[in-house]
């Protein structure tokens, strides 16, 4: 038993959606020679790839020219010379400097936003409270307010919150 490195072809989408092609691709890769004289080269003819694959001729021919196309394989001198790994450029560092110190200072300001809008909601509360208000009441001055300058869902809503007080008030 051996192992063998191969191209993941998932990302050449029209080779990958060619159901024949992705089986010979993967045929092609565990038959190539591996030695220093045969290295990534198959000599098995279009019959014998067809019959090991279990796929007519025909589609065994259109599966060499998907591969071919997408330089996967080449064929020379009655051979094929399956590409098995691809020679990329390396990725460059990811710079720590841009992204970490984005995320932090964007959490920072979040907190300060909230931090800004907790100290406002008590300072309204000491208000209301300096006032001998409660939240309960400074929020039906609001809906009134709203409600004689037109607004008909903070009329409704009023008129709906008087009655639960009401009927809160008689139990």
């Amino acid at each position: 038993m051996r192992y063998t490195t191969l191209i993941d072809i998932s990302e050449i989408p029209a080779a990958y959606r060619c159901v024949n092609a992705r089986l010979l691709y993967l045929h092609l890769c565990l038959k190539a020679g591996y030695h220093d004289q045969d290295r990534d080269i198959c000599s098995l003819s279009i019959r014998s790839l067809a019959a090991d694959c279990g796929i007519t001729v025909s589609a065994t021919r259109h599966a060499l020219k998907v591969l071919s196309k997408y330089s996967l394989i080449e064929q020379r001198d009655g051979v094929i010379i399956v590409k098995k790994w691809v020679g990329q450029k390396s990725i460059s560092k990811r710079e720590a400097s841009k992204t970490v110190p984005t995320v932090a200072a964007e959490r920072e300001r979040e907190q300060r936003r909230v931090d800004e809008r907790e100290a406002e909601h008590k300072a309204l509360l000491r208000d209301l409270k300096e006032q001998g208000k409660s939240s309960l009441d400074a929020y039906f001055e609001m809906l009134e307010k709203k409600a004689s300058e037109g607004d008909i869902e903070a009329a409704e809503t009023l008129a709906r919150r008087k009655k639960q007080r009401a009927s809160m008030k008689e139990q």
